[in-house]
This record gives C-alpha cells, structure tokens and sequence, in this order.
C-alpha cells in the first residue's frame, strides 16, 4: 500500500539563450533603387532631399523612400541623401538594400565614419560577419565623420559581429570600450548582460543588465524589456524566481507582445510548481507567435505536468512539425524529449522510446532523455536498461535531481534498498533544491515509503513531513506518514493524517481503508465500518478494506443471548 512515484521527466523547461541580434537598427526588406532614367516631377534635388529626410524623421519610411529615390534621380553622387535612404531601408526591413545605400557613401566618403558604421549595422543584421567586423574597424580606425552615429555605436556592433563569431572575450572587450565610450548607451551595457549570461557568469552579467536600466538612455530601436527579459533569464538560473518573474512582469508591461519573456516567465512558473499559470503564459506566447517552437514544447512540457498527455502530444508534434525553427539550447531534442514523455504517460512505451532515443541522438549529451529513457524502461519491465541510463543521464549531470530520484525507485523495484535510499539523498542534494519545490517533493515521498519498508518508521515520518513542508497538498505524502504511524501504533494521529489525506482526494480508496483500520483498531467500530464501506464503494475488491469489514461487522453485532433451560 505504500505510495511510490516515479517521475516520468518533469524537467524544467528551457529558457532560450539568446545573445542580442543588431540591436540598435531594424532589419529590412529587399526593394530597388531607382531608375536613374525615370524623371521626378519637380526637378529640384534640394526639395526632394529635404522632403526625404523630413518624412524619415516623421517614420513614413515608405513615401521617405520614395521621395530618397527622386532626390537621388536627380543627383546620385550626394551622400547624405544616400545615408538617409539607407537609414529607411533599415527601417523597412531591407538590411541588404540599406548596406548597398552605406556603400554609395563610403565610395564617395571615404573617410565618412557614420556610414562604415551603419554599414557594419547592416552587415550584422545579413549575418556577414567577417565583413562587419572589418567595416566596423574602419570607422574607428578613421575616425571622421560620425554625424548621426558615435564609436561607440561601432564598438557595440563590432562587439555583436564578433559574437556572432564565437570570439567572445574580444566581443566583450568591445562591448567594455562602447560603454567606456558612452557610459549611458544602456543598449551596450544589455548586450554585455546578454553575453555574460550566456557564459554563465551570472552576476557580472546580473550587474551589466541593472546598469543598463539604472542609465536608461540610449536604448537604440529597442526598450528596456530586453534588459528586464535578461535580468529575468539570470535571476532564473541563480533559482531567485520571485525576482525573475517580477522581472518578466516588467518586461512584458513594456512590451506585451514579447513571446520570448512569456515562455519564459511561464518556464519560471513551472519550475516552482504553478503549472496553471505557467500554462497561460505559455498560451500568451503562442498567441503572439503560433509558430514559436520553444512556447509549444514548453506547452507540452506544461501539459504533461498536468497528466494532459493527450494535448501535450499535440503541442510537442506542433512544435516539431510546424514550428519556426527556434529553440532553447537543446534545440529539437527537447521537444522530442517532452513528446516521448507525453507518450509514456499514455502507455505508448514503444513509441515513447523511439522518440526518446531522437533526442538523445540529437543531443548525446542532454541529461534528460537519458533519465526519462530509464523512467520509461522501468515501466516496460527492463530494468537492468533502466538502471543503464538512469547512470548515463547521472554520468552527464551529477547534480540532475531526476535521474536521481529515477535511478532510486529502479533500485528499489529491484530490491536494493540501502542503494535507493542513497540515490534518494543524492537527488535531495541535487538541483531541485533551487526552487523545484515539486520535484522535491516527490523525492521526500520516494524516500520515506523506502524508509517505511525498511521500517524505520520515525525517519519515514521526517521525511513525509519534508514532503508536506514543501508541498501542504501532497496527499502521497500525507498517506505515507500515516502508513508510518500505524507503524508506530500511533492510531489516532494516523486517523488525523488519513482526513488530511483524504480531503485532498476523497477519491482514493487506499486512504479510506487506512482510516478505517486505524479505526478498528481504536475500536471505533461504526465509524471504522462507515470509512471502510467508502472504500469498497470507491474499489470493491480492496483486499484490505474487504478483511477489516468483516472484523468490524462482528464486532458490532449484538451478542447472542443465550436461552434459559427448563
């Protein structure tokens, strides 16, 4: 009767790595230059130049451009109107078109450093890195001419391009002589939080990002949400969730049409067990982009927490059929990983398997299909395979509580108890204690019905009580410190702890017989008959609850008297 769990790889959901992309200049869409040969209406190049850059300040890109096209119709060999398209053709879309514009100045500018610089922007935004870096290098290098733009804002974009290079120490070096250069440019100081988060140096990056929304000035085309966001993705891996998610809060009031921090604020929400709400956000994000595969595998992984399996099938194939390609850093294992456990919550253990195994062939080295493959072994029956790659997934992360936790009921299916109590303590050690209060949990009710088989009755009640500390309404756990209790002979607080139990999931049969054999045994008889006739409503060939039944009607049964003789 004791209650065992089994987890079948709630693993957290994935917050996307993402370093910032050309921050401070939209991307662009690919359109013309005009035919010299076509004839403006007004033939004067001021007007047409003046009334460029006028509705270019105002954001009418599209007549902007327009009007760029006639100027330049007129006289080609102007820079500044050649600047100015560019710059519109950045705000259209059009990152190609804008680099080519960049490119008619510095041919007739040489020595123009806002137009190299702009260049290197737009060079960034069409993944030329090679190219970026060194038109970036010539701004500084020239040093002249920066008009619209600053060093800094070529440092910062050099920084990006060699980023997107792998050379991260000289990007963050860059990143250092934009903010040295302009000590408000808060879009540099982001960037510098985005890639010191990626590195995993939290709390520089923790720093960079606090004094990016401290300066609040100069924030390119983007916001502060994308520092809150960070902030948020930081605060996460440190496990201060309360503060991540105040953070989300505060990037999405900018920005409620970020999908990214509301797949994120829900992967946060899961984590400390709030599936519910983690599901909305999750719903928020797609709704924004229905495409965004990492908001449907994190819908999966939502679902499945909540024994939706079904559905999380669904948003998992979603996710792998129809999505946009953009992932955490797992990539599309973890969406195979999500779907296999999905799989296996409906009994489809083959199937489970197969899709398992595509993620780990996908991601060798990802902990969590290793330990899920071991979870769903075991309840095929294979354990010996089982216990293989829960060691696998162990062998990878040594501080994954779940492979732990997994790896502890394997043993204890197999009948190596003190091994299991040992994979339990080692999964309490692990990275559940950073706020996966549920996983936690679970592991406390693992390890105190080992301790109650193992009859050490008083440490099983600890350990039901972490259980309940950590989560008031686990009723596994309540069950298993009344098991204990009985143990004990201590009938009337396990009397106590089986209503607790039961006003959680009134539903389960087991409870009820407890009660009632914890009665009987305090000869309560009507009332210990009255729990154990719920149970055989709720099950009736609860073998327990049949025996107990049978005692307790005799016992009610009034006596016999017997007759007088004559």
């Amino acid at each position: 009767m004791t209650n065992v769990l089994l987890s079948r790889g709630r693993g957290k959901p994935k917050i996307m790595v993402s370093c910032l992309c050309s921050l401070s200049i939209l991307l662009v869409t690919v359109g013309g230059v005009r035919s010299q040969e076509q004839k403006p209406l007004v033939q004067d190049f001021s007007y047409w130049a003046q009334l460029c850059s006028s509705l270019k300040d105002a954001k009418t890109y599209e007549d902007a451009l327009k009007a760029c096209d006639q100027a330049i119709a007129l006289n080609p060999n102007e820079p500044t109107t050649w600047i100015d398209r560019g710059d519109i053709q950045l705000a259209l879309g059009n990152s190609a078109e804008a680099v080519a514009s960049y490119g008619q100045v510095v041919r007739l500018e040489p020595r123009n450093s806002e137009a190299w610089a702009k260049r290197c922007a737009g060079q960034v935004d069409l993944g030329n890195s090679e190219a970026a870096i060194t038109d970036c290098e010539t701004a500084l290098r020239i040093d002249e001419n920066w008009d619209g733009v600053t060093r800094a804002f070529a440092l910062y974009h050099q920084g990006l391009a060699l980023q997107k290079q792998g050379e991260f120490k000289e990007a963050l070096f860059s990143f250092d002589l934009a903010t040295q250069s302009n000590p408000d440019y808060s879009l540099a100081w982001a960037a510098r939080c985005a890639l010191l988060s990626y590195q995993d140096n939290n709390y520089l990056a923790l720093n960079a990002c606090e004094q990016a929304l401290q300066v609040d000035g100069d924030w390119g085309n983007r916001t502060p949400a994308i520092a809150w966001t960070n902030r948020g993705r930081i605060l996460t891996k440190l496990g201060q969730y309360n503060e991540a998610l105040a953070s989300y809060d505060q990037a999405l009031a900018i920005n409620p049409k970020d999908e990214v921090a509301w797949t994120e604020q829900g992967a946060v929400l899961y984590i400390i067990g709030k599936p519910d709400e983690a599901l909305t956000s999750h719903e928020w994000a797609i709704k924004v982009s229905p495409d965004y595969s990492l908001a449907l595998a994190n819908q999966c992984a939502t679902l499945n927490q909540l024994n939706n399996y079904e559905e999380a099938l669904a948003a998992c194939e979603k996710a792998l059929q129809e999505g946009d390609g953009r992932w955490g850093e797992d990539g599309a294992a973890y969406a195979w990983n999500h779907r296999g456990n999905a799989l296996t919550g409906l009994g489809r253990y083959d199937e489970a398997l197969a899709s398992l195994n595509r993620a780990i062939a996908l991601q060798p080295n990802y902990a969590d299909p290793w330990s899920n493959r071991g979870a769903t072994l075991w309840y095929m029956g294979r354990f010996d395979d089982a216990i293989a790659a829960t060691e696998r997934a162990i062998a990878i992360n040594r501080n994954f509580s779940e492979a732990w936790f997994n790896h502890g009921r394997i043993l204890t299916t197999l009948g190596r108890f003190d091994e299991g109590v040992a994979a339990y303590q080692q999964a309490l050690r692990g990275n559940a204690n950073v706020g996966d209060r549920l996983t936690l949990a679970e592991i406390w009710v693992n390890l105190s019905a080992l301790l109650w088989r193992l009859e050490r009755y008083e440490e099983a009640i600890a350990a039901a009580d972490s259980a309940i500390g950590i989560n008031p309404e686990s009723a596994a756990a309540l069950y298993n410190r009344a098991l204990a209790l009985m143990a004990l002979k201590n009938y009337r607080q396990a009397v106590t702890t089986y209503d607790q139990a039961i006003k959680i999931d009134a539903e389960n049969a087991d409870f009820w017989a407890g009660k009632g054999i914890a009665l009987r045994l305090l000869e309560d008889y009507p009332d210990a008959l009255a729990a154990l006739q719920k149970a055989l409503e709720l099950n009736p060939a609860h073998p327990q609850a049949l025996a107990n039944q049978d005692f307790v009607m005799q016992q009610l049964q009034p006596p016999v008297e017997s007759g007088s003789g004559e």
